[in-house]
């Protein structure tokens, strides 16, 4: 999911290149469920936008 479809679709929010919203959410989107684990379940592609899938076979452990 790009930028502008999480701003337009989720927040029902115009595109406003100079805003970090996106980014700030997702940050700490990240922080919580992410961090603690060693394989990440978001992921950012360039030019594709944001997924949130594990990789195929992947276990998740938390770290230490």
């Amino acid at each position: 999911m790009t930028r502008t479809m999480l701003l337009e679709r989720v927040w029902d929010f115009r595109f406003d290149p100079k805003s970090s919203i996106v980014e700030t959410h997702v940050s700490r989107l990240r922080a919580k469920v992410d961090r603690p684990f060693d394989i990440p379940l978001i992921r950012t592609e360039r030019g594709m936008g944001l997924h949130s899938r594990r990789p195929a076979g992947a276990e998740r452990t938390r770290r230490r």
